[in-house]
């Protein structure tokens, strides 16, 4: 019985965060992939994760937004909740059965030579702040860190977005190869399933995604980008491909091709679109834009 009662107590705390999950998803989201190095004889890998804006809660009178993280190793939980105070974003991590007190996560009042985490061991500092257009034309601050007392590890924040490591692992930092840890990820955030933000450093917004796909997309190219007639497919490498289809940012294909060079989206109405490209061993999939 008592396992009965443990099984049901799991399942509907399962069930409740993908309600809430499903109730919220047209809005925000952060797309993850993380790396994890453990001590021998446990594994080395990789995981991805999608982190959902969840229903609003209040905590000790003020308002929150839940973040659940869906995780293809973990399966569905909730993991915390923020708020946004002017600048500032604070946030909760849940415990299991409560919330935690509340941590300063963002402050994008953050100006060159500014230090952050000041009490952890490792804290940061930033090193330049500057201004990007997001893909909706919106100028977001960007703000550059290094960690102090660890070389060539650097972390980015983009206000409004989050951290380059995931919005919820600020300070995050590789570990060394004598120790354990996680280093996560961002490839992308979307608002109302629209792609607002693309890391850079992957260039791809896809899940699940792998060191294999991360490898064969530098070897193909797709253009112009914005495209209105026709989007064209540049194969580096002569990737062997099988496969040439458009689909949209809530998974959709909404256009398949025979031809693996160009492909004539003049019927697609604008907006956000990803050329797939499925070839025997890789998947590709490339953002563009129809204007």
């Amino acid at each position: 019985m008592a396992k009965h009662l443990q099984f049901v107590r799991r399942f509907a705390v399962l069930a409740v965060a993908i309600i809430a999950i499903s109730l919220n998803i047209n809005a925000q989201e952060w797309y993850i992939y993380g790396e994890y190095t453990w001590s021998a004889p446990h594994p080395t890998g990789s995981f991805h994760e999608r982190h959902l804006q969840g229903e609003t809660v209040n905590i000790g009178g003020l308002e929150y937004q839940t973040i659940y993280v869906n995780s293809e190793v973990n399966g569905n939980y909730l993991d915390g909740a923020y708020r946004n105070e002017d600048n500032q974003v604070y946030y909760c991590k849940w415990n299991g059965s409560s919330y935690d007190d509340e941590v300063l996560l963002y402050d994008y009042d953050l100006e060159e030579g500014d230090y952050f985490n000041d009490e952890n061991e490792h804290p940061m500092q930033v090193t330049e702040v500057t201004t990007i257009t997001d893909l909706n034309g919106v100028s977001r601050k960007k703000i550059s860190f290094t960690y102090i007392g660890i070389e060539d590890k650097t972390e980015f924040w983009i206000e409004g977005v989050g951290s380059s490591r995931g919005f919820m692992h600020v300070g995050q930092w590789e570990a060394d190869h004598n120790s354990d840890g996680e280093m996560y990820h961002m490839l992308c955030y979307h608002v109302d399933n629209d792609v607002i933000f693309v890391n850079p450093e992957y260039n791809d917004c896809d899940m699940p995604y792998s060191v294999e796909d991360n490898i064969a997309s530098n070897e193909v190219s797709v253009y112009p980008n914005p495209a209105s007639e026709v989007v064209n497919i540049l194969n580096n490498n002569k990737l062997s491909i099988n496969s040439v289809g458009i689909i949209d940012l809530i998974g959709r294909t909404v256009l398949l091709s025979e031809k693996a060079e160009n492909i004539n989206i003049s019927e697609l109405p604008e907006g956000q679109y990803f050329v797939r490209i499925t070839g025997e061993t890789t998947i590709v999939k490339k953002l563009f834009i129809i204007k």
